[in-house]
């Protein structure tokens, strides 16, 4: 999880970026995109929710706390898709939309995945060129009335230590945008391995 106030602001409001880890803010994510895609692009429901989200990774973006973005994240063997991002209208003039695909960015090289994907509307190559992304070829396809390129981003090695099988598994219980942090479950090492099942097979194999 991240925040941060947005450069620029006179009031500087503070910008928070994290998993959807609850149904609340999965609610909030979808409600998101069915104001950008739904409202504005006039994309069918049944389109814009493709049956994907649900083996998904979802982002959402906070301004002040109320959510103001969203993105989906999926993952292939050797490249993370970025997918449905969005920033409400009302905060395009913060300039979160870099600075959120960055963060999802850094989220897939702690990962451990080298190469970021999407497919990107016509009107953004520019933009998405900023910050490293490339044409995968020449095709051009067309989905839910617009256009669109598949565009890459090569990953530099990220600084921290990308988790493996040999990582503490206490780590890997943690939230994912949070494994530098203590989590719930390492709190419950206090209490020692106390249920009556582990006496019990123990006891089970010796026989």
């Amino acid at each position: 999880m991240t925040e941060t106030p947005t450069a620029g602001m006179s009031n500087r409001p503070v910008v928070t970026i994290k998993i959807a880890s609850t149904s609340d803010e999965l609610m909030q994510c979808y409600a998101l995109r069915a104001a950008v895609y739904m409202g504005e692009q006039h994309c069918p429901y049944w389109e814009e929710f493709d049956g994907n989200d649900y083996t998904a990774t979802h982002l959402v973006l906070y301004v002040d706390g109320e959510p103001a973005g969203a993105m989906r994240l999926r993952w292939f063997a050797s490249f993370a898709k970025f997918e449905r991002a969005v920033i409400l209208k009302r905060y395009r003039s913060y300039g979160l939309f870099l600075p959120f695909v960055e963060w999802a960015k850094d989220f897939a090289r702690k990962k451990g995945y080298a190469k970021a994907y999407l497919h990107s509307q016509h009107r953004l190559w520019e933009i998405m060129s900023r910050i490293g992304f490339h044409k995968v070829d020449d095709r051009i396809f067309h989905f839910s009335d617009h256009e669109y390129g598949a565009l890459v981003c090569d990953l530099t090695a990220p600084d921290c230590e990308i988790p493996t099988v040999f990582t503490d598994p206490m780590v890997l219980n943690r939230p994912e945008d949070q494994l530098d942090m203590p989590g719930i479950l390492e709190q419950s090492m206090e209490r020692g391995a106390s249920n009556p099942h582990v006496g019990w097979d123990a006891g089970r194999r010796a026989n």
